[in-house]
């Protein structure tokens, strides 16, 4: 596994924000692999968390301010 960052491949071209989390594909998966539990709700936590995070916001504002 690589340590690249890819929320936001996932944010803006994957489109993870546009799943709803009903667990639909779940419930048809032949292989019973619950993929919304196990996959896209910790990658839909990773997006918010890097870029809806108030007091992230507020970090990088400052920082960048610093950064002139």
């Amino acid at each position: 596994m690589d340590g690249v960052s890819r929320t936001k491949l996932l944010k803006d071209e994957l489109g993870i924000g546009l799943c709803n989390i009903t667990k639909c594909c779940t419930e048809v998966c032949p292989e019973d692999i619950h993929i919304t539990d196990n996959a896209i709700i910790p990658l839909k936590e990773r997006v918010v968390d890097e870029f809806y995070d108030p007091l992230l916001w507020i970090v990088r504002k400052i920082r960048g301010a610093g950064q002139s």
